[in-house]
């Protein structure tokens, strides 16, 4: 009976002091990320929305011709210092790693309003170059911020489990005290019950948070990719204007104005692309001439063309009939197969593009007279992020993928081959209009199922 009294003593002292102690652990923890991760987060964010605006001004600036014109870049300078200051006052409390990023970030921060005051003193805008490291640097901080958090929450989650086992534990202790013991069970089957909910609740938080974080991963990945050909075109066209007659100057301009219009587009449309791994890519229903879709995306990669000593060739059949989808995703498919194909054309070399009928259906091809594909690297080329090693850090290794999506949104294909002698061959192929297709000038955008967007 003393003995039994005394498992009774004993778990009921346990059962009261070791939850406490437990939960006390687990609330300091969940105080931590309130006060230190979430805080770091918020403020990485907000660089990252400063580092937008930025960009935004300084590429109409570039678009303008006036690299003096550069208020809001200024503007968002101070917040995102004083985003700094709040991600180093966590800095002791966040671990080793996130002080190596943030250090990491300080210095490309540096070194991006060092190169871009270089720029405007010069009257020359060239901050492509830094722009992605300090994304790159950005994505490190925050995945170390997450790491952070995994690894708090991870804990709380071995604290829970030890909670359980030693609730267990108690249960088999106190059977021997009838009544008592009987309460004691129900209490704590009540206690489990509410830990596997609570439990529950914050794994699908935390998932909910790295879908969030890949989404944004996907985002900056695609604008690394998709605006720097444009950035060069601007670029090499502002450098011409200074000794252009007239009538190049406004040809200059007018490039320019095209290729700005089109990165403004792309920039709407990042949460699109970043869905296309989740069927969901927008795109809008028109007629389209395949002819001047073409004509477009040559026109704007001749100054790339030229820059990189490449002929660009183009066979167009005038006659084709028209087809139904989106012109601007339809030319991002075709630039995106063009830019593919000047990284493994040499200098001298040529990229032909041209545009063929096979009865109903429209084909766009890309050729090169390049080393052609290896075996090896077919069955990969429209994996994302995969590149081949000879075009390595030279973009982000999407624009294959997002190409092949684009295709498989308007109901096509898309292949690729090596030639004989040498050279590869990209092309796609959508359907022609049907005769009579109606044109009232409405917008019927919608959602399109995209399939086997993996490879």
């Amino acid at each position: 009976m003393i003995a039994a009294a005394s498992v009774v003593v004993i778990s009921l002292a346990a059962l009261v002091t070791l939850p406490i102690l437990l939960n006390q652990r687990m609330e300091g923890i969940r105080d931590e990320l309130e006060q230190h991760a979430d805080p770091a987060r918020a403020a990485l964010n907000e660089i990252s929305f400063r580092m937008s605006e930025q960009i935004a001004s300084l590429t109409r600036a570039a678009a303008s011709g006036a690299p003096q014109s550069t208020e809001r870049y200024r503007r968002a300078i101070e917040p995102q210092r004083a985003a700094m200051r709040i991600l180093q006052a966590h800095r002791g409390r966040l671990g080793s790693e996130y002080q190596m990023r943030l250090e990491e970030l300080g210095n490309r921060l540096e070194l991006w309003h060092l190169s871009v005051q270089r720029s405007v003193d010069s009257q020359r805008l060239a901050f492509e170059s830094n722009y992605p490291d300090v994304i790159e640097a950005i994505r490190r901080l925050d995945e170390s911020i997450t790491r952070v958090q995994a690894g708090r929450r991870q804990q709380v989650e071995r604290l829970t489990q030890i909670q359980v086992w030693l609730t267990v534990g108690l249960v088999l202790m106190a059977m021997g005290a009838a009544l008592v013991v009987i309460w004691i069970i129900a209490r704590l089957r009540q206690l489990a019950s509410m830990l596997e909910e609570e439990s529950d609740a914050r794994q699908g938080a935390l998932e909910r948070e790295q879908d969030l974080v890949r989404m944004r991963d996907e985002i900056l990945g695609v604008v690394s990719h998709d605006l720097r050909s444009p950035l060069t075109t601007i670029a090499l066209s502002a450098e011409l204007l200074p000794d252009a007659s007239p009538e190049e100057r406004a040809e200059h301009v007018e490039t320019i104005l095209t290729t700005t219009g089109r990165m403004e587009r792309l920039i709407r449309d990042l949460l699109d692309v970043t869905k296309i791994d989740h069927g969901a890519l927008q795109i809008r229903r028109d007629l389209v001439k395949p002819a001047e879709v073409v004509k477009e995306v040559v026109a704007g990669h001749e100054p790339i063309a030229d820059s990189k000593e490449i002929q660009l060739e183009t066979s167009i059949d005038e006659t084709l009939p028209e087809i139904m989808g989106d012109p601007d995703r339809l030319a991002q498919a075709l630039g995106n197969l063009i830019g593919n194909a000047f990284k493994f054309t040499p200098s001298g070399g040529m990229v032909r593009v041209s545009l063929v009928r096979r009865d109903r259906i429209i084909r766009f091809e890309v050729c090169d007279n390049g080393p052609g594909i290896a075996p090896a690297d077919l069955p990969h080329l429209f994996d994302p992020f995969w590149q081949a090693k000879k075009t390595a850090h030279l973009g982000a290794g999407l624009g294959l993928k997002i190409a092949r999506a684009i295709v498989e949104a308007h109901g096509g294909s898309i292949e690729v081959d090596n030639l004989v002698g040498g050279g590869a061959l990209f092309a796609f192929e959508l359907p022609a209009a049907p005769t009579g297709a109606p044109d009232d000038g409405l917008d019927d955008s919608r959602p399109v199922e995209t399939i086997a967007t993996q490879g």
